[in-house]
């Protein structure tokens, strides 16, 4: 069996894609394909042979493969078009995401069978347009994927189908979705009061960026349901503070007596007398999630400053060695989860990253894999992207070790929380890093105490009117009926 004849439908386009993949790289397909294909001669007339269980012309052939190659496209460069950033739409999207880049048009589309796209997409579709347009929504909404530099293929197949069939992305129950807008009212709240009470002192504000508090919650309840006994978490100042209130729990007190300074009445511990500012400070909590108690740990670090990283990882691998004397050395990578949270210039500029990166699957110093949270504010201090990095995103360094990568737009609360729980699966399954992209903004300067607009006036015109993710969500919920505006209004007058 050399031709097509034995293939019908959409199966004759599939197989001719795998074909040219072949004749690309014979390694990309599986052996028992590459075996197929040492004696596979396509010609002109074998091409066209029963596309529908009959005599078709070979251009129905082309056909099929276009919207093969239209489908697996929007797979490998969907990201090129999803709506990632809250200040400006995509900018340059792949041509290849566009029908007639391969040679079909949506009318063709319409006259194939959904079974040509393949997966969860085609299912329930009335035809290929349909198909596609519904694995465009997926690829290209508020979060984009990268995985297509992994070699494994089975890890490729998996994430394909996690993001295809939606299963992270499970609509949140009432309780679910109000508990989210209150734990985004906590973290708007807190940062207003902080910026009346205290302005133009430095907090490194989290505002523009405050669904990394939620992805915080999802990562830690998703490890504590897995039985983690600690999650150790890395980062530098930007929401420190937030995190130390909200997801740690160190009491607002304690907060405001660092900012109120010697004059305070309020009692502080020894571990207060450092000599460090308030955003270097390490905390330390036992968090209970549905009768299971995780220790969650925040190191101290100074400044912004990513020499944290390799202590995170050390201090999660001791957490996961077993030091039992009795018995063999082990290692258990769920007893212990490393998290750690990057700026989206220093990801990229400092080799402290690349150097931890290039350990983490070394069995001596592997954690199973550390759950990365680039805070993308898409400048760094006052330099935007494109002058601070060679690449597209903040995250590229991460693709050269085959670690897959999601951008989401943080005013995406929905989607922030899916690819969280998304980045918790494939940990657990594989034992790997995951970076998350979260792309916002930076709402007043690299400080309280800068002006930003004196050295980026065109972004801080299009930040100052946009409305908050709390807002964002709010509407939402009012919208669909969840809760009234009053009790959303309420919600944030509980915290201010």
């Amino acid at each position: 069996m050399s031709d097509l004849s034995f293939f019908h439908g959409p199966n004759a386009g599939y197989v001719l894609g795998l074909y040219e993949q072949y004749q690309a790289d014979p390694s990309s397909v599986d052996a028992s394909w590459r075996a197929y294909f040492d004696t596979f001669r396509p010609d002109a007339a074998q091409s066209g042979a029963a596309v529908d269980g009959a005599s078709a012309a070979t251009g129905d052939v082309a056909t099929i493969v276009g919207a093969h190659e239209l489908a697996e496209a929007i797979r490998a460069r969907g990201h090129t078009a999803a709506r990632l950033s809250p200040l400006a739409p995509p900018a340059a999207p792949d041509p290849a995401l566009r029908p007639e880049s391969h040679r079909i048009t949506p009318e063709e589309l319409e006259r194939l069978p959904p079974t040509v796209v393949r997966g969860p997409a085609a299912a329930g579709a009335r035809d290929a347009r349909e198909a596609i347009e519904r694995l465009y929504a997926m690829y290209s909404g508020t979060a984009g994927y990268e995985f297509e530099h992994i070699i494994d293929p089975e890890e490729r197949d998996w994430l394909r189908d996690a993001v295809e069939s939606g299963r992270f992305h499970t609509p949140l129950s009432p309780d679910e979705q109000k508990a989210t807008l209150r734990r985004l009212s906590q973290v708007e709240g807190f940062e207003k009061y902080l910026h009346k009470a205290f302005f133009g002192q430095k907090r490194f504000s989290l505002e523009g960026t405050d669904a990394m508090v939620p992805i915080l919650d999802t990562v830690i309840n998703e490890a504590a349901a897995a039985g983690a006994r600690d999650v150790v978490i890395g980062m530098a100042h930007r929401g420190r503070l937030n995190v130390l209130t909200h997801v740690l729990e160190k009491p607002y007190a304690m907060i405001l007596a660092g900012f109120a300074g010697a004059g305070s009445t309020h009692p502080l511990t020894e571990d207060d007398f450092t000599g460090d500012v308030k955003y270097h400070m390490g905390w330390q909590h036992r968090r209970k999630v549905e009768g299971r108690e995780v220790r969650v740990t925040l190191t101290p670090n100074p400044s912004h400053l990513e020499f944290v990283n390799p202590v995170v990882v050390g201090m999660t691998r001791a957490a996961q060695d077993d030091t039992d004397p009795a018995g063999p050395p082990e290692v258990d990578h769920k007893a212990a989860i490393a998290i750690q949270v990057h700026g989206d210039a220093a990801f990229p500029g400092q080799g402290v990253v690349a150097e931890t990166l290039n350990m983490s699957q070394i069995d001596g110093y592997c954690v199973g894999g550390s759950i990365h949270l680039i805070v993308n504010n898409q400048i760094g201090f006052t330099t935007l992207p494109e002058a601070d990095r060679s690449t597209r995103y903040a995250s590229d360094l991460a693709k050269g070790f085959e670690i897959p990568v999601v951008h989401v737009n943080a005013d995406d609360a929905d989607a922030c929380l899916a690819v969280a729980r998304l980045a918790f699966a494939y940990r657990a399954r594989y034992h790997k890093d995951f970076v998350i992209d979260l792309v916002g903004y930076r709402r007043w300067g690299h400080n309280e105490g800068d002006e930003p607009a004196f050295t980026q006036p065109r972004m801080y015109e299009t930040i100052r009117p946009l409305p908050t993710a709390r807002e964002l969500w709010a509407k939402q919920l009012v919208a669909e009926g969840t809760l009234s505006q009053e009790e959303a209004d309420g919600m944030l007058d509980e915290v201010m």
